[in-house]
């Protein structure tokens, strides 16, 4: 399983723990090149004060994240409900 939002790596922690802590699947953290999204990337006000990155493709075809925008990607370990790996520390 991976996470389907973008998220800065401040908000990934929290995010984790709110939505992610009963899932029993792998999670994975990718790290991406947002210069390489172009227009597709878009920060979004969610809740009147956070936003979010949201990627919908160039010109928001929907188009799938291109894997050349990946620079790395990582398993999130899970330990007594705490969420590790070392893009995270």
């Amino acid at each position: 399983m991976y996470l389907n939002h973008g998220y800065r790596l401040l908000q990934v922690k929290p995010i984790l723990l709110k939505f992610f802590s009963n899932v029993k699947l792998d999670l994975f953290l990718l790290q991406i090149d947002a210069k390489k999204l172009g227009d597709g990337l878009v920060y979004e006000l969610v809740d009147g004060s956070n936003s979010f990155p949201h990627f919908y493709g160039p010109s928001r075809s929907f188009a799938p994240l291109p894997l050349d925008a990946v620079t790395k990607a990582e398993k999130i370990s899970v330990l007594d409900g705490q969420f590790s790996c070392s893009l995270l520390d």
